[in-house]
């Protein structure tokens, strides 16, 4: 019981903390992670959407928990299909709706909230449901994917997108080079942020980016997760992602290493 109980409030610390951080985040979340925006990344992210949006039928309705100021929603938005996003920051989200151009503001609807209480009471079903970079701000990313493969019927889709990878880079040297590139990297980073007078928020993270604290997530696991529960994984993609486009495209191209994951998966 004590250990439940334990569980229980390290789970409504880490919902605080998200609450709390992206909070200090706000409208500048984009701004402070240049990695999900740069050349490099959007050409991930367009192909990966193309990708998804090629199996949908015309107005197809996505669900995007995580969604944030929408970065990933927008490009389904503009392909002509209809988004829930739903994020536990107040401050992300109407980020996101001002961000809505006019006329794709009747194919969104934005929805404050925790993604369990969400996945446990909302009815809809969805043709595609993405997971926007939300899974490692989880107490426990294994209970709420099983909760969403118990949303997907058959021929429905999940995406998970832009997550921190749980691995070990093998060699020492390419590993030495993987942090010099790294340490170079956020060097610039806080230089831009300095001129900017933006925050960097660095000692803020600890508890809202929670599976960080165990090297982030495993899509071994994740792919585990999902055929337990029925749902076919058609692609792992896995990359490394940079604040700047021509260092993750060093580190992609050159180096071969690797930080971050997508994953696409369909219920048969």
């Amino acid at each position: 019981m004590e250990s439940a109980m334990t569980s229980l409030a390290t789970k409504e610390k880490v919902l605080e903390e998200n609450r709390r951080v992206h909070a200090l985040e706000n409208r500048y979340y984009l701004p402070r992670h240049p990695e999900q925006t740069n050349f490099f990344q959007n050409a991930i992210l367009d192909r990966t959407i193309n990708e998804v949006c090629a199996a949908l039928p015309p107005g197809a309705k996505i669900l995007d928990l995580g969604c944030g100021t929408g970065y990933l929603s927008l490009g389904f938005l503009s392909r002509g299909h209809s988004v829930t996003g739903l994020d536990l920051s107040r401050e992300m989200v109407q980020a996101f709706e001002e961000a809505i151009p006019a006329a794709l503001k009747p194919q969104a609807r934005l929805v404050v909230g925790d993604a369990e209480e969400f996945l446990s009471q909302d009815q809809e079903e969805y043709d595609v449901i993405v997971l926007s970079a939300i899974l490692h701000h989880l107490f426990d990313y294994e209970s709420v994917l099983r909760q969403i493969c118990a949303r997907l019927s058959s021929g429905k889709r999940l995406l998970v997108f832009f997550e921190p990878l749980k691995q070990e880079v093998q060699s020492p040297i390419k590993f030495a080079l993987h942090r010099g590139l790294s340490w170079l990297d956020e060097k610039f980073y806080r230089a831009e942020m300095r001129l900017r007078n933006i925050p960097v928020l660095e000692d803020e993270y600890h508890h809202s980016d929670y599976q960080r604290q165990f090297g982030g997530i495993d899509p071994t696991r994740v792919e585990e997760i999902l055929q337990g529960e029925g749902v076919v994984v058609s692609n792992v993609e896995k990359y490394c992602a940079r604040r700047y486009g021509f260092h993750a495209w060093l580190a992609n191209r050159v180096l071969g290493t690797q930080n971050t994951f997508n994953l696409l998966a369909t219920r048969p």
